[in-house]
């Protein structure tokens, strides 16, 4: 959990209040070159506080430069302008987690101001959320769900990618399906939630068994 949200000195909160009341302001305004020295304030401040981490695979790089970090909006620019600039909804992410990740909806959409609690993402919220409570990573690059926002996270960052590169995979499993299933076996409190998901995974695997039978 990020113990400290950038702080804007006064100079560049006057630039972002501005900014936020011009009639055409939307999320393309982010990349204009009045905002360099924020964007810049704002990286450096978050590589430094996530020592070096991505908010949601963890993979650390540490790299002295910004090219390899991507300021990470956790309720999407393009979805919710007003929010570009809200100290709690920024973070770091590596290119890959937020490539993945996109403009994935984490946060009732109707909702008029920025949601200040946990339980109001579906992801894992690098500001709200203890990330050892929900997802756990196993070795080099396992990563388990612990809660419904662990799986969301894993499935929407695409952080089975990691296991596939340290098996060295030659054929990965292509049914995305299977990291949701096991995702939810592990969620499973009784063994009448959990047959239906192993019958699941159990049917997929054959299917895959007759995928690489065929040369698929």
């Amino acid at each position: 959990m990020i113990a400290r949200p950038v702080e804007y000195d006064t100079d560049e909160q006057a630039l972002i209040d501005t900014a936020l009341k011009r009639a055409e302001f939307d999320g393309a305004a982010w990349s204009l070159d009045e905002f360099d020295d924020v964007r810049a304030h704002i990286k450096q401040h978050y590589i430094r506080e996530q020592d070096h981490r991505c908010c949601y695979c963890r993979q650390p790089l540490y790299a002295h430069h910004g090219r390899v970090w991507d300021i990470e909006h956790v309720i999407a620019r393009a979805t919710r302008c007003e929010f570009m600039f809200v100290p709690r909804n920024l973070a770091i992410a590596c290119v890959e987690c937020n490539q993945a990740k996109g403009q994935t909806v984490v946060a009732d959409a109707k909702r008029r101001g920025f949601p200040e609690r946990a339980d109001a993402y579906s992801i894992v919220h690098p500001h709200f959320h203890d990330y050892d409570e929900h997802i756990e990573i196993e070795g080099e690059g396992t990563y388990h769900a612990l809660t419904p926002q662990g799986k969301f996270t894993i499935y929407h960052c695409d952080l089975f990618r990691f296991r596939e590169r340290v098996m060295g995979a030659r054929r990965p499993i292509r049914d995305r399906r299977f990291e949701r299933d096991l995702g939810e076996l592990r969620l499973a409190r009784t063994t009448a939630e959990a047959r239906p998901i192993i019958a699941s995974i159990m049917a997929r695997l054959e299917i895959e068994d007759e995928r690489a039978e065929r040369g698929d």
